[in-house]
């Protein structure tokens, strides 16, 4: 029987494919794993992200007004927002509905701002919003990306060419 001789590899021969093909395997993981770790984090459609949940939510708040006839209040800060209901003649709680019963805190790189005095609007059983007039809303970035989101009582909208 022959004995195989041990391949003696030239210490000058360079990398082997498979070598290579470990080391892109491994960069590939390891790049993945960087990106997955910044997750929505300075991408500039967050705030429209963020827009289109207000604008869920208000809708969703406005079709509870509508089914049960009880009242609804939207309050808002720079640095988000809340749905409360009437408890009675002088005092609100929060929302039954558990996603709208929760305060919504925004990024903190974003900040919701209205033009209009005040940081409330009262949604009627009759669905008309106090005070009677759109509430217009504006949704910002330090980076400077603004989003505008439009309520009347009934339906909130996203503004098309918001500045």
């Amino acid at each position: 029987m022959t004995q195989a001789s041990p391949i003696v590899r030239d210490a000058q021969a360079g990398l082997t494919l498979v070598e290579i093909l470990v080391v892109l395997a491994l960069l590939s993981v390891l790049t993945g794993a960087v990106a997955l770790s910044f997750g929505a984090v300075g991408r500039g459609n967050s705030v429209v992200q963020e827009a289109d949940l207000l604008v869920a939510r208000l809708n969703r708040a406005a079709d509870e007004v509508a089914l049960t006839a009880t009242p609804m209040r939207f309050t808002w800060r720079d640095d988000g927002y809340a749905f409360e209901v009437r408890k009675d003649e002088q005092n609100w709680s929060r929302h039954p509905v558990p996603i709208l019963g929760e305060v919504h805190v925004l990024p903190a790189q974003m900040r919701l701002s209205s033009q209009q005095s005040g940081d409330a609007v009262t949604v009627g059983a009759d669905l008309i919003v106090e005070p009677r007039q759109v509430l217009g809303l504006s949704m910002t970035t330090d980076a400077g990306a603004v989003v505008g989101v439009s309520f009347d009582g009934i339906n909130a909208a996203l503004v098309e060419g918001t500045p």
